[in-house]
């Protein structure tokens, strides 16, 4: 019976330190992959070199305005 508590033990351990390991604390994740400033990250930024101040879509370029 002690056995089996030791070993659950150990794998509750391991699994919380497997999963605290897996979460991001990276906040400045996209400031630092965002050249021009636009909130679009460089992967999906279309429109790498928008203005600052401008309006943008999902893909980092000007938004057309109605």
């Amino acid at each position: 019976m002690k056995t089996k508590r030791v070993y659950l033990s150990i794998m509750v351990f391991t699994v919380f330190f497997i999963l605290s390991s897996c979460i991001s604390t990276d906040d400045d994740f996209i400031e630092r992959n965002d050249d021009d400033g636009d909130g679009v990250i460089n992967v999906i930024d279309e429109c790498s070199r928008t203005p600052k101040g401008v309006v943008v879509d999902a893909v980092g370029c000007p938004a057309e305005e109605d």
